[in-house]
């Protein structure tokens, strides 16, 4: 029950700023001796960037970076768990899983699904779920080895409330499926999840990211873009472990943590529980 426990802790290229501070703030708060209590195979790695920083170079730099890491814990048989400031770091574990038979199940707050075109706030980690699609950033999406757009049909979004509108205008004609947080919490997350299924036939093996504001502020705030109307930690916990019933998790990322929002450290303990489960239910693969 090998982990690789993976830290980008950075957000916007600073390091240990804002949802930068997450991920440092999780391992100083004893996430993986939590693990190693399960599991004593914990490793621990740490992805840097080079000094000089710009938001998207930097970015891209950090995909490519954390996709070796991906890649070489997969190769010793053990379960990459990414801990994360930004969500694009998706595009690196994606690469490192390859495209061509793993989907991709994004629970967030917010759709990530705008492009350069659409953007408002010129936040690049609003179009990372974009990019995984191959709508934007193609020719530095490319720079990222074996990275390949997922097709839309292998790709789900959870727990959305915080939609734009040119977002919510693409999954209206688009084949992403959308679960959003409303449905979940009036189904139920076995019954609203059972719409997975068609994705779960088309793949060998998911993509599990978390953005930590998927959850209702009550579960824990998560960063300055929490909004109201999310699920309870009990409520991801439930969708973590239907969902990894349904299809073998390849790998996972717990992102958008800002430890100054946690007044309480309600967030703290709800991520660490999701980093448990996640190391419980993820796959391992043959060394």
């Amino acid at each position: 029950m090998a982990v690789d426990l993976i830290q980008v802790p950075y957000d916007t290229a600073l390091r240990g700023v804002r949802m930068g501070r997450g991920p440092l703030w999780l391992a100083e708060n004893g996430v993986a001796e939590r693990l190693r209590a399960v599991d004593p195979e914990v490793r621990e790695t740490v992805v840097e960037a080079r000094p000089f920083r710009a938001e998207i170079a930097t970015a891209f730099e950090l995909a490519r970076s954390l996709a070796l890491a991906v890649r070489s814990a997969r190769g010793r048989g053990s379960f990459p768990l990414v801990l994360a400031g930004n969500c694009f770091t998706a595009l690196g574990t994606l690469a490192a899983l390859g495209t061509a038979d793993t989907g991709v199940i994004w629970l967030d707050a917010h759709g990530d699904l705008n492009t350069p075109e659409t953007t408002q706030s010129g936040f690049l980690d609003g179009m990372a779920l974009a990019t995984l699609l191959g709508r934007c950033w193609q020719a530095l999406a490319a720079s990222v080895a074996d990275f390949v757009p997922v097709p839309e049909d292998r790709v789900a979004l959870v727990g959305a409330r915080d939609l734009d509108e040119p977002e919510a205008r693409f999954l209206e004609r688009s084949r992403v499926l959308l679960v959003t947080a409303e449905e979940v919490r009036s189904r139920g997350e076995e019954d609203a999840l059972a719409r997975l299924e068609a994705l779960a036939s088309r793949v060998s093996r998911i993509y599990l990211h978390i953005d930590l504001d998927v959850h209702d502020p009550s579960a824990g705030r998560a960063n300055q873009f929490a909004v109201a109307g999310g699920l309870s930690a009990q409520g991801v916990q439930r969708a973590v472990r239907a969902i990894a019933g349904r299809v073998p998790v390849g790998a996972a990322a717990l992102t958008a943590y800002d430890p100054d929002h946690d007044d309480d450290g309600r967030m703290l303990r709800t991520a660490t529980e999701l980093a448990e489960l996640l190391a419980e239910v993820g796959e391992r693969p043959r060394a």
